[in-house]
C-alpha cells in the first residue's frame, strides 16, 4: 500500500538533509537545527580564523571581525530554512482557502503534497531545468569567489582573512561556501519555485475550468487569494534583507566600487525583481480573467433589471425602487471586484528592497564621488 505523501518531507531531504540527520540523532526540532549548524560554522570559522592569526589585521588588509559578509551568509542560513519551513506551514493553513477559492478536485496530498514532492524529485521536465538554473548559479557563485579569494592584491587591492593566503581560512571556507552555494541556497530555491509553480498551476487550472471564484469582500484584498502572494514575498523579502547587509558590507570593506559589491547589488536587485515579477505576473493574467468575468456578470444582472423595467406597459413604482437599490449594490460590488489587486504585496517588496538597498546604494554614491 502506497503511503501518502507528507509536506515536511521537504524539510528532511536535499540541502536540509543534514538538518534531519542532526534532529534524528539529538532530538531537536528544526529552528534549534538551523541555530546549532549555523552556530556550529561560525565556531569551525573563528577557529580556523584563530589559527591564520586572522581575527584582525593591520593597514589595509581586513580580518575576521573586520568583514561582516560572513555573518550575514551564516544569518541567512537560519532565517531561510525558517522562512520556507514557514511558506510550507501557511500553504498547509491555507487548505480552507484552497478548498474555497480553487474548489480542488482531490485531497490535499494529492493536488498539492505530491506535485510539490516530484518536483524536488527532478520527476519532471520543469523540476530539471530549475534545478539545473539554481544550482549552476550557486556553483557559479563559488568557482568566482574561490576565483578571488586565490587572487588578494590583484582583483581587490588588499588580502584578506579567507584569502589563500591563509591556509586553514581558505579551506575552511570552500568547504562552507560549497555547502552554501552549491548545495544549501540552490536547494531552498527550488523548493520556493516548486511551491510557486504548484500552487499557480493550481490557480490557472481552477481559472480555465471555471472553478476559480474570487471572493470580492475578503480581508486579504485579494478575493481570498491572499495567502498565494505571501508565498512569493516572504522568502524574497529575508533573503534580500540579508543580501543588502551583505552588500553594504562588501562596499564598506572595498572601499570602491569593485566588481565585487557591484555584483552583489545587481543579484540583489534584479533576483528581486525576477523571484517577485514571474510569478505575480502569472498570478495578475489569472485574477485580471476572473475579475473581468465578474464584472461582465455583474453588468448582465443589471441589464436583466433594465429589462424588466423598460418592458413593463405600466411603471411599477416599486419594481423601480428595487432596481435602484439593486443598481446601487451592484455598483458597489464592482468598485470591490475593481479594487482587487493585479499585483498583491508589491509596495511591500518594494518597501523591504529599498529598504536594504538604501545603505548599499548611498555606499556606492560615496565611493563614485570619490
Amino acid at each position: 500500500m502506497r503511503t501518502r505523501p507528507r509536506i515536511r518531507e521537504v524539510l528532511a531531504s536535499g540541502g536540509l538533509s543534514i538538518h534531519k540527520t542532526l534532529g534524528r540523532r539529538l532530538k531537536i526540532g528544526f529552528t534549534a537545527q538551523c541555530v546549532l549548524i549555523a552556530l556550529l560554522t561560525a565556531l569551525v570559522i573563528v577557529l580556523a580564523s584563530v589559527v591564520d592569526g586572522t581575527l584582525l589585521l593591520n593597514g589595509r588588509d581586513v580580518g575576521l571581525f573586520q568583514h561582516p559578509v560572513i555573518w550575514a551568509f551564516i544569518g541567512l542560513q537560519v532565517a531561510l530554512p525558517l522562512a520556507i519551513r514557514r511558506s510550507l506551514t501557511k500553504l498547509v493553513r491555507a487548505r480552507r482557502a484552497l478548498r474555497t477559492v480553487f474548489r480542488l478536485g482531490g485531497p490535499f496530498s494529492k493536488e498539492v503534497t505530491r506535485p510539490i514532492l516530484e518536483f524536488l524529485s527532478l520527476e519532471h521536465w520543469d523540476g530539471k531545468l530549475t534545478a539545473s538554473l539554481v544550482y549552476s548559479a550557486g556553483l557559479a557563485a563559488f568557482v568566482w569567489n574561490t576565483y578571488q579569494n586565490q587572487r588578494p592584491g590583484i582583483v581587490v587591492p588588499y588580502d584578506f582573512w579567507d584569502s589563500k593566503t591563509f591556509f586553514f581560512g581558505f579551506w575552511v571556507t570552500r568547504v562552507y561556501k560549497l555547502y552554501l552555494f552549491g548545495w544549501l541556497l540552490p536547494y531552498l530555491a527550488l523548493v520556493h519555485v516548486a511551491i510557486l509553480v504548484v500552487v499557480l498551476r493550481i490557480v490557472r487550472r481552477a481559472r480555465v475550468q471555471g472553478r476559480l471564484r474570487l471572493l470580492p469582500f475578503h480581508q486579504d484584498g485579494v478575493g481570498g487569494l491572499g495567502f498565494v502572494p505571501r508565498l512569493i514575498t516572504t522568502p524574497i523579502i529575508i533573503t534580500v534583507l540579508f543580501g543588502g547587509i551583505a552588500t553594504a558590507a562588501a562596499f564598506e570593506v572595498h572601499k570602491s566600487a569593485d566588481v565585487t559589491p557591484l555584483i552583489g547589488l545587481i543579484i540583489n536587485v534584479g533576483g528581486v525583481m525576477l523571484a517577485y515579477g514571474v510569478p505575480i505576473v502569472a498570478l495578475r493574467t489569472d485574477i485580471v480573467a476572473v475579475k473581468r468575468d465578474m464584472v461582465a456578470r455583474i453588468t448582465a444582472l443589471q441589464q436583466e433589471y433594465y429589462t424588466k423595467i423598460i418592458e413593463q406597459r405600466h411603471l411599477d413604482p416599486k419594481a423601480v425602487h428595487d432596481a435602484k437599490d439593486a443598481e446601487d449594490y451592484f455598483e458597489g460590488v464592482r468598485s470591490v471586484v475593481q479594487a482587487i489587486s493585479h499585483y498583491p504585496h508589491v509596495k511591500r517588496v518594494i518597501g523591504f528592497t529599498s529598504f536594504a538597498m538604501t545603505p548599499s546604494l548611498i555606499s556606492l554614491g560615496l565611493r563614485v564621488y570619490e
